[in-house]
Parts: structure tokens; sequence; C-alpha cells
């Protein structure tokens, strides 16, 4: 897609974006102050290890954080609107429509009790007007655009009779119904094999071109951040500590942790008898951080500045910012 003046606005702008939630032993800060954003027709890929706080922005974008969560601060700017500041009607009807997700699990996101076309059908009306005939018209083209194989007839079909992969083009066709400017996709391969996960990332670029829709795909994969992003941002203890066009972050990585993270891939020569490099130890609890560089228990090359001393992001090169002192 050819970018110009107009698309190089973004249609997802994160600013400072806080949440947390209440626990016994006091509050605690899932995602702290980070800022993202999204042009139309672009990727961002977001990636850390299980626990730094990716699913938790993604709910939060979608103001999907139960109590005891709270989103605590920030902007969540979807063409120009700021999604904190809606009432929950009038969220209703930016949720589903200007912004959709695809959750992790299709099973447990697609109700066992329902069938198919209801949750498209329920979507068309709310966020386009469209009901009756024309709705199952619509509901059937948009199984046909995910590859749904006899589309007409599986829409009365219930979630338990259709394969994992099925049911997650299922969940990508109710988030697209609406025609969401922007999607938030969590893991959307988790549990597929590799060829359905292909599949799945094949028909999100191929609805991304054809619709223009800003997708922040959320995984700790970065061999598919590789091949299916065009930004993406580092999370770790919820902060971003890397965020770059994703051809520079292959080629330079400058956090320790995207180091750690980029020595961890296997490569073609990789045999199961393979030792890959690791990052020693886990990510910190979020009741428990380390005062200055949340990393700096699991870095090779912390110093004294480091326990000290909270790393900004700061700009390397064009475009490409990294939260570490010495990443230069």
């Amino acid at each position: 897609m050819t970018t110009t003046a107009a698309s190089a606005v973004p249609v997802l702008d994160v600013r400072n974006l806080k949440t947390g939630f209440h626990t016994e032993r006091g509050w605690v800060t899932a995602v702290d102050d980070i800022s993202i954003s999204i042009e139309a027709g672009k990727t961002l890929g977001l990636v850390g290890e299980s626990g730094c706080g990716k699913s938790v922005t993604g709910y939060s974008l979608m103001r999907l954080i139960a109590s005891p969560g709270r989103i605590a601060g920030g902007e969540v700017l979807v063409e120009g609107v700021d999604l904190l500041k809606l009432s929950e009607k009038q969220m209703r009807q930016y949720r589903g429509g200007r912004i959709a997700m695809v959750f992790q699990e299709p099973m447990t996101s697609l109700d066992p009790l329902y069938m198919v076309q209801d949750p498209l059908l329920e979507t068309l009306a709310i966020h386009r007007g469209i009901r009756g005939a024309a709705a199952r018209r619509e509901a059937e083209s948009l199984l046909e655009q995910v590859a749904i194989p006899g589309a007409a007839r599986r829409l009365t079909s219930y979630p338990h009779q259709f394969s994992g992969g099925m049911r997650q083009r299922i969940l990508i066709a109710t988030a697209l119904a609406g025609k969401p400017r922007v999607l938030v996709a969590d893991e959307p391969t988790t549990a597929l094999d590799v060829t359905v996960q292909a599949q799945i990332l094949a028909l999100l670029r191929q609805l991304q071109s054809e619709t223009g829709t800003a997708i922040l795909l959320i995984t700790h994969n970065l061999g598919i951040v590789a091949e299916n992003c065009h930004h993406v941002a580092v999370m770790y203890a919820g902060r971003i500590v890397e965020r770059a066009p994703v051809r520079n972050l292959f080629d330079r990585p400058s956090h320790p942790y995207t180091r750690g993270l980029l020595a961890a891939i296997p490569g073609p020569l990789t045999t199961p008898r393979t030792l890959l490099p690791a990052i020693p130890g886990t990510v910190p609890s979020l009741h428990n951080l380390p005062s200055g560089c949340r990393f700096r228990n699991r870095c090779s090359m912390a110093a004294a500045r480091c326990a000290q001393e909270v790393p900004l992001l700061r700009e390397l090169g064009p475009g490409h910012f990294a939260a570490c002192h010495f990443a230069d």
C-alpha cells in the first residue's frame, strides 16, 4: 500500500496509557505509561514474554478492563476521538464499530449456545444498520471472505461444529463486520498448527490490503512479527523498552531484552538437540519491581546507574527508540 500524506496520520494514537489493578497487596500498574501509534493499512506488533502487559494493553484499548482493574490515565485516540472520555453508551457504538478485537481463545469467545450468525447479525444491526435478509446476505459474504466453505449453510451451525482454525476465522469475520478502522488481534494464532497459523495471518494481510484497517498484533512470536508487521514495540514489565520499524529492529536491536528475544529464535539449522540462548530469570512481579531499569536483574550489561535511574525511551535513529542507558 502506498503511503500518502493522509495515511501518515495515525488511525490509532495511544498516549501515556496506564492501567492497573487493586490487589490484596495493594495497587499494581500492569501497563505503565505506554505510547504507540498505527497508521491506516499498517500493522504494529506488540511483543514480549507472558506477563509483560500485552493483553492488558489490548483490553485497555477496548475499554474491557473489569474490576478490580482500572484505566488510570492516558489517551486512546481513534481517528482523533479519545475513547477514554466517552460514556459507556457512546463506547458501545465505537467498540465493534471503529475498533474491534480478535480474542485469544475462539472457543471461549464464541458463545456455544448461539449460532455463528448471531454475533454477525448483531454487529451488522448495531454498527451498520443492516437487518433482515440484507444482514444475512452480508453475514454470508463475511464468512466467504474468511474462507469458510459452504458459508450460507454454516451460518446456522454452532461453534463446536468447527475446527479451531475455522473458529478463529469466524472471530475475524465478526470483528470485521462493523468495518473497524482499528483491529486488535490478541495472539490470533495461539494453539493452531503452523499451516493454519500461516492461513490466518495471510487472511489478515489480505483483508488489511482491501480495507486499510490498522492492526495491533499482540504476540510473543518474533517470527510472526518479522513477516506480518511494519513496526514493532517490545514490552517488558508493563513498559515499552524498544520501538522501531520492523526491519530496523531485526537488523539493529538496541535493548538487551530485545537482543535476548531475538537470540532465542530457532534458525534454519537448529536441531532438536540445539540449546538456544535463554534470558536468565523471569519477568519480575508487579508487586516487587526493581528500582531503576526493570530489566537490570536479568541484564548482562547492568551497571550501578541502572539501579538508580529509570531509562527513558530515546531516539537512536529515524523512528527507532530504546529505553536503555547503553543502547547506543
